[in-house]
């Protein structure tokens, strides 16, 4: 689900790769979502996507991630 939630969120923003600053190739996505993130309080995104609040914070950490790369 936390997959699946992120992949929307890029779509919604015209990306379709997953990019780099937001998950190291060498992670890939599917490990990603099961790490926790310092900036979301050591919440992973599987833990973010399980109610609405978390899915917002996971949005706008995502939107942050790619304004801070641009």
């Amino acid at each position: 689900m936390a997959i699946a939630h992120v992949r929307r969120v890029l779509l919604e923003l015209g990306l379709e790769d997953v990019p780099e600053r937001l998950v190291p190739a060498s992670l890939g996505l599917s490990l990603w979502v099961s790490l926790p993130i310092s900036d979301l309080a050591g919440r992973s995104p599987k833990q973010l996507v399980a109610d609405d609040d978390g899915r917002a914070a996971l949005r706008q950490w995502i939107l942050d991630r790619l304004a801070a790369g641009a």
